[in-house]
């Protein structure tokens, strides 16, 4: 009696299928289960979960503990229901998607794209949030090795301490299997090749990439504000936060399409991830060809377009206002009336203020001050009621560009070694980019807290209730150490030139000014946060923090106080509010916004704005990025 693979036992059916998923041929999954109902009903309509969720732990990180650990940050109760199977498939779809081979033809439409690009950076982000964390005990010690010279300054930690964070080295050192994360190692693969074209091309301030399939897209100097209202915007931009600028790749010539003049084909997967059709073996489609001129294909020459419209938008003096907090938020509305851009800075049209163009006025009015409306520098008012951190959201378009600006001159500052046996600090910040940055508790210390409030209650440092006795707590978003943080700003003259025609960020040789501080922080209380609508549970408490930075851009030496808070805004997101005053004095002159990329205590830190404290209409801004080093 002859039997067929149809006759083993489900159990070995279902051993086989995970084999098949973990040696990289999740497409024998799909295709099996087109071959009968009988094995359809096995695959997708099993009782429960548990095929898929040991197919999806061949591949990826296991994500409740990551998903736990979020959920007891904001506040909720840990998510027990994980969706194993369309994790997977839209994993796998994305993927698919991004390596999909050459095309030769297909439709052009508006909206076409909308739905697979956002599919597709939904689950890039999905990886990101449910990477393993970094183990609170790793097997090698997270503290720079570093020769100091001795110092009685109590400030001496802080100037001495190290330029990036010690998970770098590990990076550098090829430690990355010692971190556990399968997530990083996938994602990090996978974005060798870059975003699909047709979200990449976004990023560009002039060069244009015609990605056949999809409409045309004219690159302009548009505002932050451009993409409002746009859900792929904004996610697309809030993986730039985590990646950084990923060019256009540029494919071998042998790949090209001859056919179409300057067209380049781009290897990338145009079957929609939404379904189980994802894993269909026989979907053969044809490869995006790009049209676009070779030379503007290099990477540099991209890296150079995209930081041109990020610093379009991160020097937008009319990005600036009470709806966004003073900082990278899209604006809260409190009547229906409001549009997306009220209370911000409005340009006048020049022949409005024709008859104010006398002879006789004075310098600063040469400078255009008025069009911008910032003549009169009174405080722009808050807005009323007072907006609370939970209806606060990212601009992840503003933030990604402003990690496009300060990267960019983060690598002219720290040049690489040109010598093949020396090692430089250059050397290390390409490792900013791995994924393994994005993961949860990467940075030095931020364990600590959790392990001390598991065992006792209460943390060591900066634990307990508040000095305004009003709620207990601990360092839980790893407050305490020292950082560093890279601040941008371009010449004030400059900023006001730049505002009044932006298409002067296209010219060469824009000026930027950029300085890497040192930045200690201390915990001082904590305080209750407000309980969102809709919601029965309160997120943890505010963490209140004080410090100081040495630096400024009159000197090197300048010391600063700093105060601020940590809390929980809408979407999870762990807002830094800080003020720093003049140097040598209890003044508030800065005020900074920004939030935690990647997972909670990841050591890629936080991106933020900064601009003046007192929010006066002419007052300057920029961006800038820390990280935690000790």
């Amino acid at each position: 009696m002859a039997f067929g693979f149809a006759d083993l036992p489900a159990e070995l059916t279902e051993a086989v299928l995970v084999v098949s998923a973990a040696s990289g041929n999740p497409n024998s999954i799909a295709a099996l289960s087109q071959t009968s109902k009988f094995f359809y009903d096995l695959i997708y309509r099993c009782p429960d979960q548990h095929l898929w969720r040991e197919i999806f732990l061949t591949t990826f990180d296991d994500p409740r503990p990551a998903l736990n650990h979020l959920s007891t940050i904001s506040g909720g109760h840990p998510g027990l229901e994980f969706n194993w199977t369309q994790e997977y498939i839209n994993r796998i779809g994305a993927a698919r998607y991004i390596r999909r081979p050459v095309q030769t033809t297909a439709p052009a439409s508006s909206q076409s794209d909308i739905p697979t690009s956002l599919s597709v950076v939904k689950a890039l982000l999905s990886v990101i949030t449910t990477s393993l964390p970094f183990p609170s005990s790793p097997p090698i010690s997270l503290t720079f090795l570093t020769d100091s010279p001795e110092s009685n300054s109590r400030f001496a930690p802080m100037i001495n301490s190290p330029p990036f964070p010690p998970l770098l080295l590990l990076l550098t050192a090829n430690y990355s299997a010692l971190l556990g994360s399968v997530n990083a190692t996938w994602l990090q693969d996978l974005l060798e090749i870059g975003f699909p074209p047709e979200l990449t091309r976004t990023l560009m301030a002039k060069l244009s990439f015609d990605v056949q399939g999809h409409a045309p897209y004219q690159p302009t100097l548009t505002s932050a504000s451009h993409w409002i209202g746009s859900e792929v915007g904004q996610l697309f931009h809030k993986l730039i936060c985590c990646t950084g600028f990923i060019p256009i790749a540029a494919p071998a010539p042998e790949l090209a399409d001859t056919s179409i003049p300057g067209a380049w084909p781009v290897t990338s997967t145009s079957a929609s991830p939404d379904s189980a059709s994802a894993l269909d073996e026989n979907e053969d489609l044809p490869a995006l060809p790009i049209t676009c001129s070779r030379t503007s294909l290099y990477t540099e020459g991209q890296s150079a377009d995209a930081r041109t419209l990020a610093r379009r938008r991160v020097y937008d003096m009319r990005y600036l206002g009470p709806a966004r907090m003073w900082g990278p938020f899209q604006p809260v509305r409190r009547d229906t009336t409001d549009s997306p851009q009220s209370n911000q800075l409005d340009i006048i049209d020049e022949d409005e203020n024709e008859d104010n163009d006398e002879e006789d006025e004075d310098e600063e009015d040469n400078l255009g001050l008025m069009h911008l409306g910032l003549m009169n520098g009174r405080r722009v008012p808050d807005l009323s009621p007072p907006i609370k951190s939970y209806e606060l959201v990212p601009d992840y378009v503003w933030l990604a560009s402003a990690r496009i600006v300060v990267e960019a001159n983060l690598r002219e500052m720290f040049r690489q070694s040109p010598f093949l046996t020396a090692f430089s600090t250059g050397d290390i910040l390409p490792y900013m980019r791995k994924m393994h940055t994005m993961c949860i508790g990467g940075s030095p210390g931020y364990w600590v807290a959790w392990e001390n409030r598991s065992r006792d209650g209460e943390g060591s440092e900066g634990s307990g209730k508040s000095k305004q006795g009003e709620v207990e707590g601990w360092d839980w978003a790893g407050v305490s150490g020292i950082w560093k943080r890279c601040v941008c700003w371009l010449d004030y003259r400059d900023l006001l030139v730049h505002n009044l025609a932006p298409e002067k960020f296209l010219e060469d040789g824009v000026q930027e000014a950029c300085r890497v501080i040192p930045l200690t922080i201390r915990i001082t209380g904590y305080s209750e946060s407000p309980i969102p609508p809709g919601s029965t549970t309160r997120p943890l408490p505010t963490i209140h923090v004080e410090g100081e930075s040495i630096g400024s851009d009159r000197s090197t030496d300048d010391l600063r106080k700093v105060t601020g808070t940590v809390s929980i805004i809408s979407d999870g997101t762990i807002r830094w509010q800080m003020v720093s005053t003049a140097a040598g004095s209890d003044e508030p002159e800065w005020s900074s916004e920004a939030v935690q990329i990647g997972g909670p205590g990841a050591a890629v830190g936080f991106l933020g704005m900064w601009t003046g404290a007192t929010h006066e209409r002419p007052d300057p801004l920029g961006p800038f990025w820390a990280w935690k080093v000790a």
